[in-house]
Order: structure tokens, then sequence, then C-alpha cells
């Protein structure tokens, strides 16, 4: 077998991310327990479930960010959508013309005043964290008008949480 690339990586922490148990997620036995569940289960492959870093997994689920998602009530993950919607937010040359936005969210919730959205990163950080997140801002944005449209809900905060840093960045 050959090393998984770094693409094949975040792949597979997004697919435990997609399917773990998150109330296990706060321990590193937890996590471990959840590692071998999803193998057993057929959700990682082995080569996956050793490329998933528990260390990482426990940062999240240790920080601030995590316990807003362990609370979370109503907590959806990988929903998918699609919605047609005014080419001209994004070509303003095409302004009137209809779209089909098309995406999946990794995770969001309702609080009190509105839906959280959080979408996970696994690329490598080199340089400025706020930089990089600038570069999803549009994906977030675009998360943010489809949900608001199909919950009819106000979102009140699109974040990015970067694994490789360990940082959750508010776009």
């Amino acid at each position: 077998d050959r090393p998984l690339t770094g693409r094949e990586k975040g792949i597979a922490t997004h697919l435990f991310m997609q399917f773990a148990r998150y109330e296990a997620c706060t321990a590193p036995d937890g996590i471990r327990a959840e590692l071998r569940r999803l193998r057993q289960e057929n959700f990682l492959t082995e080569q996956q479930a050793e490329a998933v870093r528990a260390d990482r997994i426990l940062t999240l689920f240790s920080s601030p960010l995590g316990r807003r998602i362990l609370s979370a009530q109503t907590l959806r993950r990988e929903f998918k959508f699609s919605v047609l919607t005014d080419a001209g937010a994004y070509w303003p040359e095409a302004q009137g013309e209809q779209v089909m936005l098309q995406g999946v969210v990794d995770c969001f919730w309702q609080e009190a005043d509105g839906l959280v959205i959080v979408d996970f990163k696994t690329d490598y950080i080199d340089g400025d964290l706020e930089e990089k997140a600038a570069r999803y801002r549009p994906q977030l944005r675009a998360y943010a008008q489809a949900l608001g449209r199909i919950f009819r809900q106000p979102v009140r905060q699109t974040i990015l949480y970067f694994f490789s840093a360990g940082e959750a960045v508010e776009v």
C-alpha cells in the first residue's frame, strides 16, 4: 500500500467527523474507540483510521467551539443542499440568470438567535490563518445564503475550523 496523500488524509478526517459519536471524542481513549468502531463498521479503512490525528480531534473537542458543538441540541452533519440562486451574486455580468448552487455543509446547529455553520478544514497551514480563511469566505457566504433560505432562519455565525492549526476562525 502506498501512503495516503494529504488530500486522502483530509478525506479520512472528514469521514471521521461525519460518523464519529462526538460525545466520545473528549478523551484520547474515546477517540481511539471511535476509530476502532468506524473501522469495524467499514466507515474507514485501516489506512484511513491510522491517518486520522486523534490529538487534533481532541484539540477540537477540548476547545470552546468543540464544547458548543457538543452542547448543540439540533446538530446536523454533512448536510447536502441544492438551491437556485441569482448568478449575479457570483458573476456580475450574469445578473438575472439562475444558477444551481450545490454544497455540503460539514456541521451546523440552531442557537437561540440563528444558525451556526462550521466548515472543517484539513489543509496544512503555512502562514497567516486569517489570509487562509479569507480564501474560504465565498464558500461560507454561499453556505449561509443557502441554509438561511432552506431553514428560513438567520445565520448568526460561520466558522472555519483548521485542524492543523487547532484554531477556529469566524468568517
